[in-house]
């Protein structure tokens, strides 16, 4: 029988959610591609013909990450009337969707605590540090958007507004992820945004 586009697709997401369960319990360097085909129940042919290999496996579920993030992202945009509540809102509901949904926290704690050093990864780990670079660029165009408007801070740098921005926010994600029942970033996520916006804000 032939396979439909939905089939195809419902296996393909099948292979990502059993490589997270099993990334996640193993860490990325013992995980076999056979023990995520036997999670997904799928051989691993199945595997190669979606993803290719190993890696590019992982950095599927990466993209998944940034693709929910975005989506966060692009909705605080949306129901900002101004730059700082829009800078709010990005904090606010970004870390509170961490602490809401499953699949992000999971992928965002394999990341940061159960990937490791691996020679499969270098390539993927310079595209990274690309990306990172990109993203301080793109903040920072924010940032200096604000700075116009008159909303930040005129003496403000935009390119160390950014990273500040983007260090705050990664520094409380690791904090909550090493110990969640120290605090609940939902619950604070308003107090973080407020602490550091009063640091940029006119």
């Amino acid at each position: 029988m032939r396979r439909t586009a939905e089939d195809a697709a419902q296996t393909r997401q099948d292979i990502l959610d059993a490589a997270l369960m099993v990334f996640s319990r193993k860490g990325y360097h013992a995980t076999r591609l056979a023990d995520i085909a036997d999670a997904a129940d799928v051989t691993r042919g199945a595997i190669y013909h979606h993803f290719g290999n190993k890696p590019k496996l992982y950095q599927a579920l990466l993209d998944e990450a940034a693709s929910l993030g975005g989506n966060v992202i692009q909705d605080a945009i949306a129901h900002a009337n101004s730059f700082v509540e829009t800078c709010t809102l990005i904090l606010i509901n970004s870390l509170s969707f961490l602490e809401q949904n499953e699949q992000m926290r999971q992928i965002t704690e394999l990341s940061l605590f159960k990937t490791g050093i691996d020679l499969e990864l270098v390539e993927m780990e310079q595209t990274r540090q690309e990306q990172a670079v990109q993203m301080v660029a793109g903040i920072a165009q924010f940032m200096k958007q604000g700075i116009a408007s008159g909303e930040l801070r005129a003496d403000l740098d935009p390119t160390d507004v950014a990273r500040s921005f983007i260090a705050f926010q990664n520094g409380i994600i690791h904090l909550w992820l090493s110990n969640p029942q120290a605090f609940s970033i939902k619950a604070d996520a308003p107090k973080f945004a407020n602490i550091f916006l009063q640091g940029i804000v006119k």
